[in-house]
């Protein structure tokens, strides 16, 4: 279904043998109010050199005071992280459908003709390339010599980076529909994969070997149909303090116990954003466009907001002590994190959706489906 209201930029359903479909009877999102921002919030640099990309599957990785990314039509770009100038292009000359990764010498990208290809930093050319067993729209991630890619048909791959050795396979059976998902594994250290799975189950995952250290389900399946049933992970998992938290499409957030995998509590939720965790809260983005907190404890509600409602949200990141969000329209949105008010409404070039964005409290590195790249302050 192409409903950007329904299933919005960072899912899509995947149906084998099923054309996709559209509506026009889709939610309108409600007018803003008239605000006077009470936060600031400043784009200190953005980038247009990229091409127009599908936006999750373009995901920037900063290392060493430098930012690495990629665009759709092969282009691989070291930028400045001070200001955004573009140190190093490469032109691989193929079409590319996730990337980045970046070890100490390489950087990872997966290709349209389901390759992961390494690349040299210092040259663009490429090291080594592996044949995937189908495309992969989620950007690959490193764990010390180990690089680990996901494919469409849910099967999570690690290679070595020095020379892309194949060394596990991890995959479980799938539901016969599934959403597409952008970011749905989390690579932890150098010890495990965090992996959320079609169906609502959850998996940490050795590193070294691939070997499942727990699977439990977050949410199960219900329903008469096959659209009924749709209850994925398709969200990056969060761990914080031992507690690991995250929520699926159609299904629950929750929050459980990383050692045993004992859910600490659940709440019926549906979201494919992801879930940002401080020392009080959990906060998510429905998939209708609410944003949420919950009590990282007990997950009693503390607050929700429905002003951006229908307007298709990026995935969240915390900036200061707000959370950031920003629209498809491209304006930039933050929420105080102690009451939910939206506290300052920007507009930015950020359009067509945008990647997972890379944060620390200072600053977010955001890339948009548009062909821009920017860091964002406060």
């Amino acid at each position: 279904m192409k409903n950007k209201y329904l299933f919005y930029s960072i899912v899509s359903i995947f149906i084998t043998g099923i054309a996709a479909c559209s509506s026009n009877n889709e939610p309108k999102p409600k007018p803003i109010p008239t605000m006077v921002a009470s936060e600031h919030v400043d784009v200190a640099w953005d980038v247009d050199d990229l091409s127009a990309s599908i936006a999750g599957s373009f995901v920037p990785v900063l290392d060493d005071n430098a930012i690495f990314t990629a665009d759709s039509h092969g282009h691989v770009f070291r930028l400045d992280d001070t200001d955004g100038t573009i140190i190093n292009e490469f032109n691989l000359k193929r079409k590319l459908s996730s990337g980045t990764a970046v070890s100490s010498d390489s950087i990872f990208v997966t290709t349209e003709d389901a390759f992961l290809i390494s690349i040299s930093k210092v040259t663009g050319e490429i090291n080594w390339q592996a044949l995937l067993p189908t495309i992969a729209v989620e950007a690959p991630q490193i764990g010390g010599d180990i690089v680990v890619v996901k494919t469409n048909d849910a099967q999570l791959s690690a290679y070595d980076v020095k020379t892309g050795t194949l060394l596990w396979v991890y995959q479980r059976n799938t539901p016969p529909l599934t959403l597409r998902s952008y970011n749905s594994f989390q690579v932890i250290g150098k010890e495990v994969v965090i992996e959320g799975q079609p169906g609502g189950k959850l998996a940490l995952i050795n590193l070294t070997n691939g070997v499942p250290i727990w699977e439990n389900y977050i949410a199960v399946p219900k329903g008469s149909t096959d659209l009924d049933k749709l209850t994925d992970i398709a969200m990056r998992p969060t761990l914080r303090d031992k507690s690991i938290c995250v929520a699926s499409y159609n299904g629950k957030i929750s929050c459980l116990d990383a050692i045993s995998s004992n859910i600490t509590w659940a709440k019926n939720f549906s979201s494919s954003y992801g879930v940002l965790v401080d020392e009080q809260n959990v906060y998510s983005v429905s998939v209708d466009g609410i944003v949420y907190a919950f009590d990282r404890i007990t997950g009693a509600r503390i607050w929700s907001n429905d002003i951006l409602q229908y307007r298709s949200l990026s995935v969240p990141a915390f900036l200061g002590n707000n959370i950031l969000v920003v629209d498809y329209d491209g304006y930039i949105n933050l929420f105080s994190r102690e009451n939910g008010k939206l506290v300052a409404r920007f507009a930015s070039n950020l359009k067509e959706g945008t990647s997972y964005p890379i944060f620390d409290n200072n600053k977010v590195i955001i890339q948009s489906g548009n062909g821009y790249i920017a860091k964002i302050t406060d």
